[in-house]
């Protein structure tokens, strides 16, 4: 218990660390937007309604922000928590090594610590379902089941899984079997009641599609050999090693991977989260086998495996820009345009000379950025060009009539947001 609480404390320090530090990116924006409107006008059906985006990560947050007004806040201590769950769980499942590596994982203290949608309770429900698999507890497994399809699309997996282990080591079904399947589908019935499920399962072709999977394999090989780190990846493959006849394990990993490779249509790293728990309880599993075979006096030598990790995660900590992050989660959240670097200076320097009309992009970014730092701003918002109104360009800057009055660049100055006073 000594260890557990240790490395919570490990944990929550590293999370609650200049938790808003990072300004929001445009995802982030978007739910910003969407908690307002549930607080404001008690739309809870929002994300279903505008996107047929599965809303339990932003119910969560929501909750959160009866509490604490600043909704940026709410999605990242709501993040911060449900990550909490899923330490105590891989505790639970694969003792203090695999809960050691879970806090200094890189990808999981990044997101960790970004108010997003679901993926985070995606990977507490792929845990809920391997910890009910290995214990034979089906309650667990129709909550996990359950608890994922409500929060993402990636969850989609998780019913797979468990029909595919039902079959290979055919327990003897009971009743509670059957209640755990009514669990499971509990997310589905709900959507069909609340006339959503049509939305939701039209999403789909948006990130499901045709067989990708050289393309998707050449992308995600190298975001796993960063993420990781190559000590870990190699305690990694010393543990599939070891465990190679843990089929359980490998099912919960290699189902969801194999799903991910062969139907997703757009990839960022992130989608890789609800595996990377197996993976690093495969680390600990190697971790541990070492500890046993090598000499007492050799063993603390096994602490140069988490020095990588270690430093990485110190990176994202200390200056999210200069972190070595894969190209695409630096594009999103620190470089491209979707990155919510340049919205704060654009805010201040509005305030100071804010113009009678400003038009905007049709995103959020910019639009609900600016209520988010100046939320009692007058400001006339609109996306209608007007002579004299002063322009925001973010996604696109060709084409403009009009004078360049600002610029605000992000890190490495890969792009900018421009403020214009149109002819």
């Amino acid at each position: 218990m000594l260890w557990l609480v240790l490395i919570l404390v490990g944990f929550f320090l590293t999370r609650l660390y200049h938790l808003g530090l990072m300004p929001p990116f445009l995802d982030e924006l978007i739910y910003v937007r969407w908690l307002n409107e549930i607080r404001l006008n008690g739309n809870w059906l929002i994300p279903l309604k505008e996107f047929g985006w599965e809303p339990l990560g932003i119910w969560s947050a929501a909750l959160i922000n009866r509490l604490i007004p600043d909704a940026v806040l709410s999605l990242r201590l709501s993040s911060v928590l449900i990550s909490g769950l899923s330490l105590v769980l891989i505790y639970k499942l694969a003792g203090r090594a695999a809960a050691l590596l879970y806090v200094l994982s890189p990808i999981i203290l990044l997101h960790d610590r970004l108010g997003l949608r679901g993926d985070n309770l995606v990977v507490l429900a792929a845990l809920m379902v391997f910890f009910g698999l290995k214990e034979r507890l089906p309650i667990w497994i129709g909550l996990g089941a359950a608890l994922g399809l409500f929060s993402k699309t990636t969850a989609a997996a998780l019913p797979i899984v468990v029909v595919i282990s039902y079959l290979i080591f055919r327990p003897k079904l009971k009743l509670l079997d059957f209640l755990a399947a009514f669990l499971a589908a509990a997310p589905i019935m709900f959507y069909w009641l609340s006339g959503t499920l049509g939305l939701v399962l039209g999403k789909q072709s948006t990130f499901v599609g045709e067989a990708l999977v050289r393309n998707n394999l050449l992308q995600i090989g190298p975001w796993l050999y960063q993420y990781l780190t190559w000590p870990v990846g190699l305690l990694a493959v010393v543990g599939l090693a070891v465990a190679i006849t843990n089929r359980l394990l490998l099912i919960n990993w290699l189902v969801p991977f194999i799903l991910l490779v062969i139907f997703a249509k757009i990839l960022f790293p992130r989608y890789l989260l609800p595996v990377m728990p197996f993976l690093l309880i495969y680390a600990a599993t190697g971790f541990n086998w070492l500890k046993q075979k090598l000499p007492r006096i050799l063993r603390p030598l096994l602490i140069v495996f988490l020095l990588a990790p270690a430093w990485f995660s110190g990176q994202i900590l200390k200056d999210l820009p200069s972190a070595p992050l894969p190209e695409i989660d630096k594009w999103q959240y620190v470089t491209g345009w979707p990155s919510g670097y340049g919205v704060k200076e654009l805010v201040d320097y509005l305030r100071f000379n804010p113009p009678l009309i400003l038009v905007v992009e049709d995103n959020d970014l910019i639009k609900t950025g600016i209520n988010y730092y100046w939320p009692d701003n007058n400001l006339t918002v609109t996306q209608t060009a007007t002579s004299g109104a002063y322009f925001v360009t973010n996604i696109n800057h060709e084409g403009v009539a009009g004078e360049l009055i600002k610029e605000f660049p992000r890190p490495g100055n890969k792009s900018s947001i421009k403020l214009w006073r149109l002819n």
